[in-house]
């Protein structure tokens, strides 16, 4: 996954017209950082689509280490019920050679995550 990958990436999601997308890492139009409520822990989404009903979030995991795997787990499942309470989706964008391993997750946890592979 390099950055013309994520370039596309975020080309199509600009292509479905949201009315503001808001990338981790910019100066202004930031995704705000998430956090369960009296939870310590907080994550940002690398990219929040927001439309007119709905607000989709995009997590972008270039590396999926054994020993942070409940951390991530615990991160997809938060941006997952915002996604839901926002009426959205939650897209997993991970490498493909870690398909197998986040499809097991998913599966496992029975969590509602939509997979993008690059």
């Amino acid at each position: 996954m390099n950055s013309k990958d994520l370039s596309n990436l975020i080309q199509e999601i600009e292509s479905t017209k949201p009315l503001k997308l808001l990338i981790k890492g910019t100066r202004e139009d930031a995704p705000v950082p998430i956090g369960f409520y009296n939870s310590k822990k907080q994550f940002t989404p690398d990219i929040v689509a927001k439309y007119s009903d709905k607000r989709d979030f995009y997590a972008i995991e270039k590396n999926i280490p054994e020993k942070d795997i409940h951390l991530l787990i615990f991160k997809w499942i938060l941006f997952a019920a915002e996604a839901r309470k926002m009426a959205g989706t939650f897209f997993l964008v991970i490498p493909k050679s870690k398909t197998h391993l986040c499809k097991k997750i998913i599966h496992e946890k029975q969590l509602e995550i939509k997979l993008i592979t690059l």
